[in-house]
This record gives structure tokens, C-alpha cells and sequence, in this order.
């Protein structure tokens, strides 16, 4: 069995190149994959080698290297004692970019008739947003601001508002990405830097400021500008990763004005199995991003602004390097791929 995957060879450079997989056993599944979504954001530092040095991106990021984690798949043969799952289901699995791959059963989550798999990629990052919201409470009533409109701060917009935001602030610099935030959610939507919204956002929220602010740019310094823009005792979420952690800057004010910095990370999601004590799980999490697209309270597909056959992955990741780019979810599609 083969397998073409997506490989980094060196900053700026993506090739497919063909490996061995490993013969099934105990419930393996061997899985095909249809479509597999672009993490645009952290993707992007990988492909370009732009990363503060020394730092975990340093230590994680060798080339070559496989990027990607969200991947729709149909099961195209199973281990001798997987029960789960049945040639021809879909599933979706956190793996590289890739046309096969061998997982453990329980690794992977079926995906409803009802969603399609350019919905359904988005489940790795959605997960990561649901955490994001879970942290900070319940946002019942209360005004909140999302700087950051890539796919990540797509989603924690569409969360706060499934959450009950009063109000939900917007903050971006593409015009197409503020559009799609106002499309699903947005009450507000402002283009440009954060620091320049702070007294319109202040004055919007009677002169108190927001009661939470998610942080999902990717910008070392942006932090400092929310913290301008949330009231006294509110909170802040640094949603993902800068790949500048050592000039992260936090700012005067979340001292001065007593506020809370929550972080959030994939890595930071529970993986056990929920319990009475232990909720918000990743499996969880999945299962409630599915449900909330059944019953129409999310929409991501419309969030698709770009396809590439995976032949053409060095394509994709030249686009989301470009600096003014206006991509949000980027796919690769692997069901043409002749292998």
C-alpha cells in the first residue's frame, strides 16, 4: 500500500512525494482521502520557514516536513477486529496532507450524511474555536470583539454568537473577510488595525468596552491593542500561536484594568473520553460542530474561497504566502488524483 503525501522540503517549497504504509492489523482502518483543509494561518509560517529561532515552531518545524491535520476520508478496508466501521463510510481523521492513511479506529470521527465533506473538513479547526468559547463561559448579553478573520476567527465568531454575544466586533484588514464575518454574525465589522477601533468600540459599548476579546491574528503585538478595547475585569483569549512568542507584547492595560488572559491551544483540548467531571473533549467537540451544521446554527462551506487539486498543493501554499492575500478556508482536493 502506498500513500502521496504533501512534503516541505525547504522554506518555500511543497512537493507530493510517494511512501510505504504500513500493513493493516487490530483495528486499523486504511483511509482514502477526499478533501483535506489548509490550516492557512500556521501552514503558512511552516511553507515559509518564518519563525522566531530559537522557539517550539523552531523545534517542530524540520524539513521535510508534512503539514496539515483536518482531513475528510472514506474507508477503503479495515483491520481483522475493527467493528466500528465499514468500507465506503466517511470519517474524519487529523492527519498530514495526504492520499491514504492507516489509523486506529477510534482516531476517527464519522462524518453525517447530511454535511459535506468541504463542510466537514473544517472539523480540526473547529474544534480549536469551540474550546476557545468553552474557556471564557457562558457570553450571554455580553459585547465581544474578534480580531482576526482568517478560518480560525471565522469559527470563534460563529461560536460567540451560538454562545449569545449581544454584540460581536470584527476586526480585520481583507474587506472579503469582513464581509464573510458580517454574513455570519458580525454586528460590526471594521477594517484596519486594532488600535485605531478603540474609540469606537468603547463608544458602542456605552464607554465600557467589550466583555471578551479573542485574539486569533497570529500578530505578537495585537493582544496589547485588545486589551485597550475590553472593559475592566473583562476577559482576553489568545486563540493559536504567534510564530514571534518572545515579542509577544500583553500591554499596561490588562494590569491596570485587572483583566483575564486565557490561552488556548490544540493541544490544550481534553482527548480523554467526557465524563461526569471532564466535558468539552475533543470527540465532544466534534460531535456538536456536526450537529450544529445539521440544524443550519453554523455554516462553513460558504467559507470554501479556494479549491486546489492536491497535484497543485505548491499552488495553494504560494497563495496563503502572499502577503495581501484574501483566502480564508482553503481545500485540497484528492478525489482526482491520479495515483
Amino acid at each position: 500500500m502506498h500513500s502521496t503525501r504533501v512534503l516541505f522540503t525547504e522554506p518555500g517549497r511543497a512537493e507530493l512525494r510517494r511512501e510505504v504504509l504500513p500493513e493493516l492489523s487490530g483495528d486499523d482502518l486504511l483511509v482514502r482521502t477526499r478533501v483535506s483543509l489548509v490550516s492557512t494561518g500556521t501552514e503558512r509560517n511552516c511553507f515559509l520557514g518564518q519563525f522566531e529561532r530559537p522557539s517550539h515552531w523552531a523545534s517542530w518545524v524540520r524539513y521535510p516536513f508534512a503539514p496539515g491535520y483536518s482531513a475528510v476520508g472514506e474507508v477503503v478496508a479495515t483491520g481483522p477486529t475493527a467493528a466500528r466501521h465499514r468500507p465506503g463510510d466517511r470519517v474524519v481523521l487529523r492527519r498530514s496532507h495526504q492520499s491514504h492513511a492507516v489509523v486506529s479506529e477510534g482516531s476517527v470521527y464519522p462524518v453525517p450524511d447530511e454535511i459535506s465533506d468541504e463542510a466537514a473538513a473544517w472539523f480540526a479547526l473547529s474544534a480549536i474555536a469551540q474550546h476557545a468559547v468553552r474557556r471564557t463561559g457562558a457570553l450571554f448579553g455580553q459585547p465581544v470583539a474578534v480580531a482576526g478573520l482568517g478560518p480560525l476567527g471565522q469559527l470563534v465568531l460563529q461560536y460567540a454568537a451560538v454562545a449569545g454575544a449581544s454584540e460581536l466586533f470584527a476586526v480585520a484588514r481583507g474587506e472579503a473577510r469582513l464581509s464573510a464575518a458580517a454574513q455570519h454574525g458580525a454586528t460590526t465589522v471594521l477594517a484596519g488595525g486594532i488600535a485605531t477601533h478603540i474609540p469606537t468600540i468603547t463608544n458602542l459599548t456605552g464607554d465600557e468596552g467589550v466583555g471578551v476579546a479573542y485574539d486569533v491574528t497570529g500578530a505578537p503585538d495585537a493582544l496589547a491593542g485588545l486589551a485597550g478595547l475590553t472593559r475592566e475585569t473583562g476577559t482576553l483569549v489568545l486563540v493559536g500561536d504567534t510564530a514571534w512568542p518572545g515579542q509577544q507584547l500583553f500591554g499596561g492595560a490588562v494590569l491596570r484594568r485587572a483583566q483575564t488572559v486565557i490561552g488556548v491551544h490544540d493541544s490544550d483540548i481534553p482527548r480523554a473520553p467526557a465524563g461526569r467531571h471532564l466535558r468539552g473533549t475533543f470527540a465532544e467537540n466534534v460531535k456538536l460542530f456536526f450537529h450544529l451544521l445539521s440544524h443550519e446554527r453554523m455554516r462553513v462551506e460558504d467559507l470554501v474561497t479556494h479549491t486546489f487539486a492536491a497535484d497543485e498543493a505548491e499552488a495553494a501554499y504560494k497563495l496563503i504566502a502572499a502577503p495581501d492575500n484574501d483566502a480564508i478556508g482553503v481545500l485540497l482536493d484528492w478525489r482526482k488524483l491520479d495515483l
